[in-house]
């Protein structure tokens, strides 16, 4: 039984790393194709090619190691938290991951209604190379390097403040999924994509 249980687990952890190869060729192949093609103007026979670049990088954004584990969780626990039958559980599980999608999708359609209405002129100046976006990775990287120290406790403060701001929210949010599980799970997927963008 023991060597079953280790064999198990070694196919796990090859799925595991299979899927963070995927991941990152994914993403590489997008990052690759944002370098080799124009922003704007494209040919049609370029912008097809761009379109799969970018519907793979996403895609590869969306299975992210630091966040699908977080998502799988979620709808798992939803899905196996109750004592209801196998095929109960299933359809629980499908109209909570159907809600997700619905609202990654809403949140989708807006940024393209919203790009289709002007707002990509906000942002067409911000690059990996521009002043702005040097100035973003500079920030944001200082940023996670503090939340690291602390995180190792090399530097010593208290986050009283934002739980105190957050605790209402967070409270709320417990509500919400608790009294319209469907409609969380909705706003879930609109975040979960949001997030994504950042």
């Amino acid at each position: 039984m023991p060597e079953e249980d280790q064999r198990l687990q070694g196919n796990q952890d090859l799925g595991y790393i299979l899927l963070a190869g995927i991941v990152a060729l994914l993403s590489l192949a997008g990052y690759a194709g944002y370098v080799a093609y124009p922003r704007f103007d494209l040919p049609a026979a370029s912008g097809i090619g761009l379109l799969v670049l970018a519907a793979g990088a996403g895609l590869a954004s969306f299975f992210s190691p630091c966040s699908f584990p977080l998502l799988v969780t979620l709808l798992a626990r939803e899905g196996t938290g109750t004592s209801a039958a196998a095929h109960t559980r299933l359809r629980r599980t499908a109209g909570f991951a159907t809600a997700l999608a619905i609202g990654a999708t809403v949140f989708i359609t807006l940024t393209g209604i919203g790009i289709a209405l002007g707002a990509s002129t906000l942002f067409e100046s911000v690059t990996f190379t521009s002043a702005t976006g040097r100035v973003i990775r500079l920030v944001m990287g200082m940023l996670l390097i503090l939340l690291g120290l602390i995180q190792l406790d090399r530097i010593r403060t208290s986050f009283d403040a934002a739980h105190t701001l957050s605790a209402p929210l967070m409270r709320r949010q417990a509500r919400l999924r608790r009294e319209r599980p469907t409609l969380g799970f909705g706003l879930f997927g609109f975040v979960y994509i949001l997030a994504g963008f950042g």
